[in-house]
């Protein structure tokens, strides 16, 4: 357990340190596909995304972007239409990992990836290399191992 917890803290302090900064300025589309599109290309993305449906209605997006790399985006939609965009940093995994999030609507989220499906609160990705599940709230600091899964629905955007 204490292991686990150093690894995590360890993979937090990298995250930070390695945090990709955000432009102010985001693309906008008139379609789902299109914004997701766009974040691809833009990206460069050569691995598969899925998508999260949040207890709180957010879409959130799971994203390999190579072999062991991963980040998480949102998709969401205003008034000048739709926009996908990364989240987090890149992230590289070997045995799983965790990072806290914050979506537009400044909703935190906790995202856990493990190997091995740990509880009921474990969905897989469609590409198989992970079991994720999300918390609500920032829980790195502060783990709560009887947490509830934000997770509505997930499913493959590319695969």
């Amino acid at each position: 357990m204490i292991k686990r917890f150093i690894m995590m803290l360890l993979m937090t302090s990298v995250l930070f340190l390695s945090a990709c900064s955000e432009d102010d300025e985001l693309s906008y589309f008139p379609s789902k596909e299109e914004a997701i599109e766009d974040l691809i290309q833009s990206d460069e993305i050569k691995g598969n995304i899925d998508l999260i449906t949040t207890t709180n209605d957010e879409e959130l997006l799971v994203i390999k972007l190579k072999k062991n790399m991963y980040s998480a985006g949102e998709l969401f939609k205003n008034k000048d239409g739709y926009s996908a965009h990364r989240i987090s940093a890149n992230v590289v995994m070997e045995m799983g990992g965790s990072w806290e999030l914050e979506t537009n609507s400044n909703h935190k989220y906790t995202i856990y990836f493990e190997k091995e499906q740990e509880n009921q609160n474990y969905f897989q990705l469609s590409n198989k290399d992970y079991y994720i599940s999300l918390a609500e709230g920032h829980k790195i600091s502060t783990p709560d191992p009887s947490f509830t899964n934000a997770i509505n629905e997930i499913r493959a955007v590319t695969e």
